[in-house]
């Protein structure tokens, strides 16, 4: 949330020397910000939806835990594809130091290291499926 923020907030002021307003005008911008509107909004439905059934289904934990990794596997690689838009739309300027979209990326990414591994979380949801 906070690397789209950023990138909004950067689309809505930046002007380059090339255009007459800022580059929210744009339609690759506003495409790209749209993109991360939907992924945002899909990984805040599954999130809070399987944790909402955790909370009130305590005899269902079993069959949840499944989803839990699922919803783990799909909303870091969605908070990536985040970021990486939002960088994208910042440009160079998301590099620099100082710019808080360098470390988005690193947190974000730093996510894949954490169980359940993707590729663990994939064959438990094909083995409950095929067994």
């Amino acid at each position: 949330m906070a690397a789209r923020n950023y990138a909004v907030e950067f689309a809505k002021t930046y002007s380059p020397n090339s255009l007459p307003g800022p580059i929210r005008d744009l339609p690759n911008v506003q495409r790209t910000i749209g993109e991360m509107e939907l992924e945002l909004g899909e990984a805040h439905h599954f999130l809070y939806s399987v944790a909402e059934k955790w909370m009130r289904q305590p005899e269902d934990h079993d069959e949840l835990s499944k989803q839990l990794g699922a919803v783990k596997l799909s909303v870091v690689n969605k908070s990536i594809c985040i970021v990486d838009k939002a960088m994208r739309v910042v440009g160079a300027k998301s590099l620099q130091r100082n710019n808080p979209l360098q470390c988005y990326y690193r947190d974000v990414r730093a996510g894949l290291h954490n169980p359940p591994m993707d590729d663990a979380t994939i064959t438990m949801l094909a083995k409950s499926a095929l067994y």
